[in-house]
């Protein structure tokens, strides 16, 4: 991996100070926009977006109250931050339609966004998106307990701050990386090292965000309870779109996938047999050759070239 091309930058949308990363790619092919899961940030998809640059400009953006992205636990919530990708994509695109890409809770960001916005979404890539869970698809009982914990008014606070305190932030790091991929020793070194600079550098820059990620953590469950809600935002989904899930996500279970993908037989369908929750830590060049053959197919997908106001 090689990040001498990624470009810093900022954006200033309604008073949040959005951070981002770009890519430059050819100018008339299509323009994605990268959108981590929960806990994450732009660093997710450092090892996919030189794949993507191939063929055209590529955008990472850290969501509210993630990565270097400076928001308050309100404008850290799910709701919040689909407002939030809908004016970047809107600001960096010049009104053109984007190929949104989205993994876990970004996944269900992407997903909303092209239900509430077909003019900024040309397709709509979902790995491994965040699903509601059904009693025989639940997550693993280890990530049911640390969701359970988070989302408790005194205790999930406590229980953040506390392991933040008696676990070094290497052993931090490493144990997420882990549960989140299936092969771990797949990762690229550089790519754990900047995922690690990332964490060590973040409270420097930005501050403790234990509060955000609390308030983003709860509003997803939130949503996620909402069965119906989600099935309905679905189904008014009328671009195209590529669902891709890991046979091997301990975070949301294949079953779900395999019903959701059921459920919209328009859709564009691939499993993968190796994979976990986040194959684009693991299997950059899986995910980038799926997205790209995807693309390939649907050659009506609108293009946009960047005209974002910096900062």
């Amino acid at each position: 991996m090689t990040t001498a091309k990624l470009r810093e930058r900022y954006v200033d949308l309604d008073g949040v100070r959005v951070h981002y990363v770009t890519e430059d790619g050819p100018k008339d092919g299509p323009r994605f926009v990268l959108v981590h899961g929960l806990g994450g940030s732009w660093a997710n998809w450092a090892d996919v977006m030189p794949l993507l640059a191939k063929r055209g400009r590529v955008v990472a953006l850290d969501l509210g109250g993630h990565g270097l992205t400076r928001a308050t636990p309100e404008q850290s919530t799910v709701s919040a931050n689909l407002e939030l990708l809908q004016r970047f994509v809107q600001s960096t695109c010049d009104g053109r339609p984007a190929i949104v890409v989205g993994n876990s809770m970004g996944g269900f960001l992407a997903a909303q966004l092209a239900a509430l916005d077909k003019r900024a979404v040309a397709g709509a890539v979902l790995i491994d998106p965040a699903i509601p869970p059904t009693p025989v698809s639940r997550p693993d009982p280890m990530v049911l307990v640390g969701f359970g914990v988070s989302s408790l008014p005194v205790v999930g606070p406590r229980a953040l701050a506390g392991q933040g305190k008696r676990v070094p932030i290497e052993k931090q790091v490493a144990f997420t990386m882990r549960l989140v991929t299936s092969n771990f020793d797949r990762i690229s070194p550089e790519l754990y090292k900047l995922h690690l600079d990332d964490a060590i550098q973040r409270p420097e820059r930005v501050g403790n965000t234990d509060a955000q990620y609390l308030a983003a953590t709860k509003s997803l469950l939130w949503q996620l309870l909402r069965r119906g809600r989600y099935a309905r935002t679905m189904n008014r989904i009328l671009q195209p779109v590529l669902l891709m899930h890991g046979a091997h996500d301990r975070l949301v279970h294949v079953r779900t996938a395999r019903a959701l993908a059921a459920a919209n037989p328009h859709w564009s369908y691939v499993e993968g047999a190796d994979q976990g929750h986040t194959p684009m830590l693991d299997y950059p060049e899986w995910v980038a050759d799926q997205v790209l053959g995807w693309v390939d197919a649907h050659p009506a997908m609108g293009f946009c070239s960047e005209q974002a106001q910096e900062a």
